[in-house]
Formats: C-alpha cells, structure tokens, sequence
C-alpha cells in the first residue's frame, strides 16, 4: 500500500518520470548508506528487537506523511524525504528478519522458508495495491496512509508472539569494519558472487512500481484502480509460481531452475514493451511476477545454504543491498530511459541486460547451474580455518 500510493502521488503531483523515478533513487542512496551498516547490526544484536524497533519506526513515517497529506501540507520534497528515512529503516530491518530463518527451521527447509515468507510478501503484494487504488480513488491517498499504519499491528504482534532462540555468537570490533568483512566475504565466494550479480542486474534493470505506474498512466490510459489492479496481477503471478513451489517440494537443481526461470521473466519482460491492451498487459506482468517468484526463490535459498551464521547478517545486509538498493534505483533508470526513448525502449533494454547477465554467469559459473543445495566445501572449509571468533 505505501509502495503504491508513495508513487500515485509523487506522480500525481510532478507528472515526471524522472522526479518519480528521483524518489526510488533516494531511498536507494539510503539504503546503499546503511545497507552493510544495518547488517552488522544484525550480529551484533538481538535480531527480534530490532525488529520491534524498526517495524514502529516504519509506522510511525507513515503516520507522519498522512498527516501532512491530509492537511494538504505535502510537497514533493516531503515524499523524498520519506523515501530516504523508509529505505533507511529498511535496511537494518531485512537482514535482522532474514537471518531469523535458521533459528526456526533446519537447513533441509531452508527453500521452503524463503518461499513461505516471499509467499506472505507475495500476499500482500496482492491486496495492497488494489485496496491502495481502491482507497486513493474514493478516499484520497492520506487515508491509504492511515490504513497502512493500522496495518502493522498485526506485525508487533506476530513478533510479541514468538520464541527464538538466538546465536549466542555475535560479531565484535569497530562497526564500519564488520560491515566490510561482510562484504568482502560475499563477494570472495563464486557462487554468492553470480547470486548477487544476477540479484543486481534484475533489481536495477527489472520491472517496478514506477514503470508500472507510467504504463498505466500514460500507455494504457488507466486510473489509480487500474494502477492496482496491474501490481495486484503482478502478485497473483507470484501467487501461481508459489503455489507450484509447494506442490513440487524442495527442488533439487536449484541452479537450473534459477537460470530457466530467469530466462521465462526476460521473454515475458521483452514482449510486455509491444502490450497496448490492458488485459495483455496484465498477464504479462503475471507471467513476469510468476518466473520472478521462483527464480527469486532459487537466488535466496542460494544464498542462505552458502552462508556461515558468523556472517549471516552481515551477507544478507549485502544480497538486500544488492535486491533492494538497485530496485529503488531502477526507478531513476526507468524514469531516464522512458523520458529517452519510451516506456517500450525501457523494457526491452530492460530485458535484454537481465538476460544477459544470465548468459554471462551461466557461461562464467559452472557451480551456479550445477548447484544442488549441497553446503559449499570452500566455504566450509574457510569457517573452519577461520572461526567466527577471530573475524572481527
């Protein structure tokens, strides 16, 4: 709902690609300035806690931008404002949620509790949008706002609720220096190396909320409700190829599956640039929320199985950076090439840069098509000759 109605307004207000894509651009700079940071926070300390912290934090800027919406105080510098403190809290929020995962499930699980949790994501993506359009057209985008604040409730109390039982170990030494070791140790591995190559490339160039937008406004000639109905078919995508992810199980070619369905989210990208109805378009933003689903899923289980506790938060502060960070961005590099040649010219550049990169990590990587969800030797090895009490 805040994605939406952020970029309903921002757009309303400039009617600019560029300053709608200005506004992605700055919580990106926010959360690449406290990417790594918020990491190393996550092992450092208790990860429920802070996630207490920055879910309140997240409701209490809501509240704040209603507020000046309904006042009819809001200007555009209001809402860059509000991108940069939300990217902010973002980014010591998801490494501190996602390093959670091995405290409550076995590692045999792993790909079942990134696909559950991206599922609940995926549900929200469904409702959200269309109940922001919904709420925008009849109501006006401070009340979206408002129920958006309600909304975290349930979240505190998810949280109040549950029982973990942390690490003990946790990363010591100056802040700046564990933040770096994490990323140096993301990087120093090929195969966590492809991953977030590949989580790059599809979170900057990929489709997002602010190309979405302009499709509907200016191709498609729809109104806010269209607008949500066009991100809710990107969710009931990710919906379908959830599903099929609980019906199959764990796969076990993680890394062939990853590569297929890279591929699928690339064609169906490319043609979604030739889409000039409303109906084509929006099962081609399905059929790229369903193969970005499961590739999705693939990269994050990747990812997880390849990662030593004494560096988990700190590697997932590096993949969010990577998903994150870009994706904001991708609103700033979607804004220039749709004023340069087009929302068509974007998307087809778009997918074509994505595929690309899967044909250079394919080619490049033979571990990242072969993998099978088997722990990394190299890695294993390196956690042993270098224990967790001596990285920092």
């Amino acid at each position: 709902m805040e994605t939406t109605t952020t970029a309903w307004l921002l757009y309303d207000i400039t009617r600019s690609p560029v300053l709608l894509g200005l506004g992605g651009a700055l919580r990106a700079a926010s959360i690449i300035v406290f990417g790594l940071i918020g990491g190393a926070v996550a092992d450092r300390f208790s990860r429920r806690r802070l996630l207490f912290m920055t879910q309140s934090a997240f409701a209490l800027s809501s509240l704040a931008l209603g507020i000046l919406v309904v006042t009819g105080r809001v200007e555009v510098w209001h809402i860059y404002v509000f991108n940069a403190v939300n990217g902010a809290i973002g980014s010591f929020d998801a490494p501190a949620r996602r390093s959670l995962f091995p405290t409550l499930v076995p590692r045999s699980e792993m790909q079942n509790a990134v696909m559950l949790n991206a599922s609940i994501f995926r549900v929200g993506r469904l409702i959200g949008p269309g109940l922001a359009g919904v709420i925008i057209a009849l109501y006006g985008p401070a009340v979206a706002y408002f129920v958006n604040v309600v909304s975290y409730a349930a979240i505190l109390v998810a949280l109040a609720a549950m029982r973990v039982v942390e690490p003990p170990l946790r990363a010591t030494g100056p802040l700046l220096r564990s933040a770096a070791q994490g990323l140096a140790y993301s990087l120093g591995r090929p195969l966590l190396r492809s991953v977030l190559i590949l989580e790059s490339v599809h979170s900057f160039f990929g489709i997002n909320t602010a190309l979405i937008t302009i499709l509907a406004s200016d191709v498609l000639h729809a109104g806010p409700e269209g607008l949500g109905l066009l991100l809710s078919s990107q969710a009931v995508g990710a919906l379908i190829g959830t599903t099929f992810l609980v019906m199959t199980g764990d796969i076990e070619h993680k890394g062939r599956a990853m590569i297929a369905a890279g591929a699928t989210y690339c064609v169906a990208f490319a043609a979604l640039a030739a889409a000039t109805s409303f109906e084509v378009a929006a099962v081609l933003i399905g059929v790229c929320g369903l193969s970005d689903a499961l590739w999705t899923t693939m990269r994050n289980t990747i990812f997880q199985l390849q990662t030593e506790e004494a560096y988990r938060g700190r590697a997932m502060g590096v993949i969010l950076l990577a998903g994150r960070g870009f994706t904001q961005a991708s609103q700033l590099e979607t804004g220039v090439a749709i004023s340069f040649g087009g929302p068509g010219f974007a998307m087809l550049t778009g997918a074509a840069l994505i595929g690309a990169s899967l044909l250079a990590v394919n080619a490049r990587t033979a571990d990242v098509r072969s993998f099978r969800g088997s722990p990394d030797p190299i890695g294993a090895a390196a956690a042993v000759a270098d224990p967790p009490g001596g990285a920092d």
